[in-house]
Order: structure tokens, then C-alpha cells, then sequence
């Protein structure tokens, strides 16, 4: 069954902390103060690390999160690091595809590079906010889905980026593990009852 990961909870609690967020308040403020709010919650802190994997990571881990986003571009070193600091700690690294101009190929270096680290490491196909405003989002990108899940082998899926009620069954449907919603649930008049409804679409269309 997969896991969605939104900004409420929905299924196995899983709620980000995002980068605006994060950069606005901190993350020594922001993750305490949601896990004061969701103790037992999963705690994802959307770095979107560049550099110093190892440290940011750390960081992460320290102030309370139990995932911690590295992206993808850019050098190998950071993502090694920062999963050295995950398989330290008992933690997670999610690793943003966001930006990548070829996303399978970069796929395919990192699972060969990263094999036997798959408790480890998530990976997560994203389009951001600001490409979405130039067209749909990743949703409608099918085959693309279809073949990163195929390409992913043993490594969990996340998908991010335009996923709201209707569209959610195609992520599912690719075989993602972790469909990732956000504005279609916080910027609802009703969070909970949209929750609810994209987490039905994800469990009845999802395709192991």
C-alpha cells in the first residue's frame, strides 16, 4: 500500500516541513513545533540539499525530522554523505529529482551507485511550484512515471508536483509508493474531507 505524504495527515502521518517554511522560521523552531503537534508523527524536512550532506542532514536529524531531502543535481559526495548520516542515525534520505534535466538517467547512477542502501533512500520525481505555473503538473507525465518506477527497482518512489483529486490516480496507478500532495489539501476550504477523497483515489487505482 503506499504512503501519502501531505501537509495534514493522512496516512502513517507523514507531514513535510518545506523549504519556504523551513528557511522563514528555522529548522531548530520549525520541526520541534511539529512534533510537539504530531508526536508520533514521520517528520520530512524538505532541505533541498546542495551541499554539506553530511551537516545539513545531521542538523535535520537532530532538531527532530526522520527524513531529510537531498537534491539529486549536483555532486554525488553530498548524497553520500548525507545517507552515511541517515544509516548513522536510523533516518531517511529523500532525493529530489526536481530540476533534472534527464531524470531517468540520473535514476539509473544513483541506484547502481547507491545499491544495498535501500532502506535508506527515498526517490522522489518533483516538479516544482514555479514550473507548474508554465503548464500541468507531473502527473500527466505517464510513461515518464511508469519508467521511474521500473528504473527505481528496490528504492521507493515518491512523486510531487500538481497532485490534487482526479490526477492522483494516474501516480497511483504508475506504481509510486509515496504520492506527495500539498495546495490541494492546505489551500482547501475542507483539508480533511480532501484528504480523505485523494487518499481513496491513491488506494483504489494504486498498481504494486
Amino acid at each position: 500500500m503506499p504512503i501519502s505524504i501531505t501537509y495534514v495527515n493522512i496516512l502513517s502521518s507523514l507531514p513535510p516541513a518545506g523549504t519556504p517554511a523551513i528557511k522563514r522560521h528555522g529548522v531548530d523552531s520549525l520541526i520541534p513545533a511539529l512534533r510537539e503537534v504530531a508526536p508520533e508523527a514521520l517528520i520530512v524536512a524538505d532541505l533541498k540539499t546542495m551541499d554539506v550532506g553530511g551537516l545539513e542532514s545531521r542538523i535535520a536529524f537532530r532538531a527532530g525530522a526522520d527524513v531529510s531531502a537531498v537534491l539529486a543535481t549536483g555532486g554525488e559526495n553530498k548524497t553520500i554523505e548525507a545517507i552515511s548520516e541517515a544509516a548513522r542515525q536510523g533516518k531517511v534520505i529523500l532525493i529530489d529529482f526536481i530540476g533534472c534535466p534527464d531524470p531517468i538517467e540520473k535514476l539509473d547512477e544513483l541506484v547502481q551507485e547507491l545499491e544495498g542502501h535501500e532502506d535508506q533512500v527515498i526517490f522522489c520525481l518533483h516538479r516544482g511550484i514555479s514550473e507548474q505555473l508554465k503548464g500541468r503538473g507531473i502527473y500527466e507525465k505517464k510513461q515518464l512515471l511508469a519508467e521511474a518506477r521500473k528504473h527505481a527497482g528496490e528504492f521507493p518512489l515518491a512523486v510531487a508536483g500538481g497532485i490534487k483529486e482526479g490526477v492522483a490516480k494516474n501516480v497511483a496507478g504508475a506504481g509510486a509508493e509515496i504520492c506527495i500532495v500539498g495546495s490541494a489539501i492546505y489551500n482547501s476550504s475542507d483539508p480533511k474531507k480532501a484528504s480523505k477523497r485523494i487518499l481513496g483515489e491513491v488506494r483504489e487505482n494504486y498498481k504494486k
